[in-house]
């Protein structure tokens, strides 16, 4: 004799929980967000802009020191207007 298992509905219970836990953490990350100091220098017009580690699209890493003396540098961000980029 051959037994045959009926489903028991755990699939939908595991799925359940995992979007419970998954909602549980994006609020707690969302929360902490507003708890970290936020801490933004303005740079006034003539004065140096500090130093930063910026990553590409294309996997690499770039600091503004590179490019001083050699070239004008022009900052342009945007929200992630390609999803897939």
């Amino acid at each position: 004799m051959s037994e045959t298992k009926q489903p028991t509905g755990g699939g939908l219970n595991m799925r359940r929980n995992r979007v419970e836990r998954v909602g549980l953490l994006a609020a707690l990350l969302s929360m902490s967000l507003l708890w970290l100091p936020i801490t933004a220098t303005a740079v006034d017009v003539g004065e140096k802009a500090p130093d930063f580690l910026l990553h590409s699209t294309v996997q690499e890493t770039l600091r503004l020191s590179d490019y001083q003396g050699k070239k004008n540098v022009l900052l342009f961000f945007f929200v992630r207007a390609f999803g897939g980029v």
